[in-house]
């Protein structure tokens, strides 16, 4: 199966971070995520609730970006694909990329961050 539910471009402020200044300014984060299911009910029946509401997974990032407070972004993206998996019993795996658009590095980068795939 190979069918996905995707969710991209959210941008969320959130305190991520090891250095100090990162553990208390919160900083803007992007997060993209995709989760596969099937889909073949959805297409056949055109009915919402035979898919994934992408609201719920949107919530759900969201939500954990603007709270958790993590050290690494590797931890951020992990309870993030964890709580997609638990958005609908339906859903497989969990894929998110969660980038920090203002890292402290002293080089011109539109980000950094790191991809997660979390599966049931």
């Amino acid at each position: 199966m190979s069918d996905k539910v995707h969710v991209t471009g959210l941008k969320v402020l959130g305190i991520c971070g090891c250095l100090p200044h990162e553990r208390v300014e919160a900083q803007p984060f992007r997060v993209d995520l995709s989760v596969k299911l099937n889909l073949d009910r959805a297409a056949e029946t055109d009915d919402l609730n035979q898919t994934v509401n992408y609201a719920l997974l949107a919530d759900a990032a969201a939500t954990l970006v603007a709270t958790s407070a993590c050290f690494l972004v590797e931890a951020l993206a992990d309870r993030i694909g964890l709580a997609c998996l638990e958005v609908d019993a339906r859903i497989t795996e969990a894929t998110v990329t969660v980038t920090k658009l203002h890292p402290p590095i002293p080089y011109d980068v539109e980000g950094v961050g790191v991809t997660r795939i979390c599966t049931r």
